[in-house]
């Protein structure tokens, strides 16, 4: 019977495992996916600043890179929290800002939202 106690236990720290390598997964993607869109984005907005009207498009392109930053940082501290199975708030906060991140063709967000599903079914292992 001992044993299968154990599996149970084990399954569990499985699962908010899982859910922690899957918010890095999708924090690292979503970081590499907008520091990629941020070159990009000064590119353009140097090339937009020559036009006349084109400097409000190219901050625009801009603030987006910023702000998708930040959400992929969030998801990233989520999911080393979350790796720690410490303060599952700030892991499934981490996990909900993890969805804005998109990453490349919205593979972060589908990451973001399994990892979601995992640390919050999991709540009982974090401390």
């Amino acid at each position: 019977m001992e044993g299968s106690a154990t599996n149970v236990s084990g399954s569990h720290s499985a699962t908010a495992t899982a859910g922690a390598v899957l918010l890095l997964i999708a924090g690292i993607v979503s970081l590499t996916f907008w520091i990629y869109y941020s070159i990009f984005a000064g590119t353009a907005a140097s090339v937009l600043s020559m036009i006349p009207g084109g400097i409000g498009a190219g901050m625009l392109l801009m603030v987006c890179g910023v702000i998708g930053l930040i959400f992929s940082i969030f998801a990233l501290i989520g999911g080393i929290v979350a790796f720690q199975k410490k303060y599952w708030g700030v892991a499934l906060a981490g996990s909900i800002l993890g969805l804005l991140s998109l990453g490349w063709f919205f593979v972060g967000s589908i990451f973001s939202l399994i990892a979601l599903i995992l640390i919050a079914i999991s709540r009982h292992e974090f401390h």
